[in-house]
């Protein structure tokens, strides 16, 4: 098994850097801010390190830790993890904690253990309830699966310091926080992945009947900066 940790004393050649428009990062007192905004509605803002490219991922299974927080709820996604850095639905494979916050009817609003297309949410900002069901009998509107319309963790404060980890051996992920099994996923479909952070303005979404079949940016407009603060980040497993 190899693995890697970063405390952020410096800029580490060890990631790849991705700044997209409205965005920046700093590394200050052994933290990472990695921070969107303010920005425009129509454009994509985003602050994103990996560890892979998009034809060159390293991991075929392993451990994901990290000890973050967010500055403020904003509106987009945030999130950690492993991906391996597709968008194409029936073929993109997060195993991750994402962050979804969108201002008009959008159903994925809240924190989420996300394996492949399967979220179970961990903090709920609007009930699902309804939308979970139409999934579940009309599964044409959207390829994913809510796996349950009770958030795991709705007292979470994720403007804190927390420590998150996630478990995959290629099959089964688990989800800590803290140190405690919030979450038990499984997922048999598997593909090489990446380590991946980023903080964004966007939410995707599957268009139906899309040419492409992948999942589309929807912009959102924030007027104030936020920021997703890492203290550490440690990655292990076995390479490919």
């Amino acid at each position: 098994m190899e693995s890697f940790r970063d405390d952020f004393h410096v800029i580490s050649p060890r990631w790849k850097w991705r700044r997209d428009n409205y965005a920046r990062f700093h590394v200050e007192d052994s933290i990472l801010k990695m921070c969107m905004g303010p920005t425009e509605a129509l454009y994509y803002s985003n602050a994103e390190i990996s560890d892979g490219e998009f034809n060159q991922l390293p991991w075929s299974r392993g451990f994901f830790e990290v000890k973050a927080r967010m500055t403020r709820l904003h509106y987009g996604s945030a999130g950690f993890g492993f991906w391996n850095h597709s968008m194409v639905v029936g073929e993109s494979l997060p195993v991750w904690f994402i962050y979804l916050r969108a201002r008009g009817p959008y159903p994925l609003q809240g924190f989420f253990a996300q394996l492949a297309s399967k979220f179970y949410p961990l903090i709920l900002f609007n009930k699902i309830t309804i939308y979970k069901l139409a999934t579940e009998i009309l599964p044409f509107i959207a390829p994913i699966k809510i796996e349950s319309s009770k958030p795991a963790a709705q007292d979470l404060d994720i403007t804190k310091w927390h420590v998150y980890r996630i478990e995959w051996d290629g099959r089964t992920a688990k989800f800590y926080i803290d140190g405690t099994l919030i979450v038990e996923l499984i997922e048999p479909k598997w593909s090489r992945v990446r380590g991946d952070v980023w903080i964004d303005n966007a939410v995707f979404y599957p268009p139906w009947r899309d040419a492409g079949m992948v999942y589309r940016h929807v912009t959102q407009e924030n007027r104030e900066e936020a920021c997703l603060e890492l203290d550490y980040v440690e990655i292990g497993g076995e390479k490919v």
